[in-house]
Parts: structure tokens; sequence; C-alpha cells
């Protein structure tokens, strides 16, 4: 008994793990809460012959490839080109002045960690003098909310559209267990209309059968043509109610076949409506949480 209640308290244990690590990410390491810093750092780069100041800035869950080009969106006009282990794009527009600069740019990735970190550092045009960074401290900071946001954005674009996969998904299986029960009800119908006509027919018959037998004493007491004319007439409609009968129990039997097929059909469908609801439902909670983890970046 006390091995059982602590196997069973175990099993409660690993399921309470899974959940809360379910909850914090995804299997591709993709998390679903904000809990980073984006902090500016210092570092330097090497141009040319010539190294200078750098401000580094933290892009979490993205390669460096990803930083590379979203950079391109972040920085609007900024046209980037490889120089060396560097990137370097002229005349842009950056920092509160607003003046054109030349920026240089290293990505580097943390491939244990799934950080990249971008180094930035600006000089004068055409020169590899560079500028003051902490004066451009804050827009750096700014650049990585951006680039950051704009991470978490792709991810959120992502999971939308296994959420519109996995509507369709949940649409299409409503749709076949609304057929299977539709398919239930009919069956049903059907039946119900058989049994209402076999009763009719089988009270029918039930008359009749009298009238055979009253016309049929009548003949033998008589044998008047006319009242064999009537038995011959009654015996014609209670073959004919008897041929109703044999086709409505054909019927009958055809509409149990079919109640029987989609009535084990129907709990199939019913769970794999079930089935695909709760999986909508498990992406939602991913697209809900990524939604409040960009809007936390701040």
């Amino acid at each position: 008994m006390t091995t059982s209640r602590t196997t069973y308290t175990l099993a409660l244990a690993l399921v309470a793990a899974t959940t809360v690590n379910a909850q914090n990410a995804l299997k591709d390491g993709t998390t679903l809460q904000w809990d980073k810093e984006i902090a500016v750092g210092m570092d330097s780069l090497r141009n040319d012959s010539v190294t200078v100041a750098a401000l580094t800035v933290p892009v979490f869950e993205a390669s460096a490839a990803q930083v590379t080009g979203l950079m391109k969106t972040v920085m609007p006009g900024a046209a980037f080109k490889k120089q060396g282990d560097l990137q370097k794009a002229v005349g842009v527009n950056f920092g509160p002045a607003g003046t054109p600069l030349d920026v240089l740019a290293r990505v580097a990735q943390d491939k244990k960690s799934g950080t990249s970190t971008l180094a930035l550092a600006f000089l004068q045009p055409g020169t590899s003098t560079s500028l003051d960074p902490a004066s451009l401290q804050p827009a750096v900071r700014d650049l990585g909310v951006q680039l950051n946001k704009a991470v978490v954005q792709g991810q959120l674009n992502t999971w939308t559209a296994k959420l519109d996969k996995a509507g369709s998904k949940t649409e299409s299986a409503t749709q076949s267990q609304d057929k299977a029960q539709g398919r239930v009800n009919k069956a049903q119908a059907d039946l119900d209309k058989i049994a209402r006509d076999k009763s009719k027919l089988q009270s029918e018959h039930a008359i009749l059968q009298k009238e055979i037998d009253l016309y049929n004493q009548k003949w033998t007491l008589s044998q008047d043509p006319k009242d064999f004319k009537k038995l011959t007439k009654s015996r014609a409609k209670i073959t004919k109610n008897e041929g109703k009968m044999a086709k409505a129990m054909e019927a009958e039997a055809k509409s149990q076949k079919e109640l029987t097929k989609s009535g084990t059909a129907l709990p199939q469908a019913q769970k794999a409506k079930d089935q695909q609801a709760a999986a909508q439902a498990e992406v939602q909670r991913t697209v809900d949480a990524l939604q409040r983890k960009l809007e936390s970046i701040r």
C-alpha cells in the first residue's frame, strides 16, 4: 500500500514538473516568458588597423543570421556590406541627432545559450574616428529592444500560423463529427418511420385476416360467387400487405446495419474532434503566452 502511494506521489510530481516546464519553454527552446534584461555593454571593434569603441546589446533566442537579417528591418535605409569579419553601412541616420554616421557591426552567437550579441561602432562619415559611445547608449538600447521584439514577433507569427492550421483541423473534425451524428440521426429516424409503417401494416394485416376468415366462412356455406370474389380480393390485399411488410423488414435490417455502423463511427469522430480542439487550445495558450512575452519587452 505504501509503495503504491509513493509511486502515485512520484507520478504527480513528474506531471507537475512537466507541466511547469511546458509552461516556461517549448521543445525548441523558445521561452514563453520574458525574464531577460537588455543591457548595453562596452566592447571594441577593429576597423582595418584601428580599434574603435563599440556598444553591445544582447538579442535573445536568435541566431547571428537572424540578427543580421533583422538589422535591415530595425535600421531602415542601412545597407550593410561585409567588410572582413564585420558588416559596414555608411550614411546611416542613427541616434537622437539623426545625423548620418558610418556603422560597423559584428554579431557573435553563443549557441549554448541561444543568445547573439550585437556590437556596434559609430564613426564619423568617411573616417575611422569613433563617436563617444555614451551619447548613443540609449539609442543602442532602444535598438536592442526593437531587435528582441522582432525575434519574439517572429515566434508569434510562427505560432499564429500554427493556430490557423489547428483551427482548420478542428473545424474539419467538427464537420466530420456533425456528419457522423447526422448519419446516426438519419438511420434512427428511418428506423422510427419503419417501425410506424410496420405497426400500420400489422394492424392492416389483422383486419384483412379477419375479413378473409369471414369471407371464407361465407363462401364455404353459400358457395356464392360474390362471396368468393370478396374472399379473393381480401386475399390479394393481404398478399400485397405481406409484400410491403417484407420490404419494410428489409429496409429495417438495412437501417439497423447503418445505425450500428454510424453509431460505431460516432465516438471515434467525437474523439478526433476533442483531440483537435485540445490541440488547438494548447496552441492558443502558446500564442497568448508569446503575445504577453512580446508586450513585456521594454
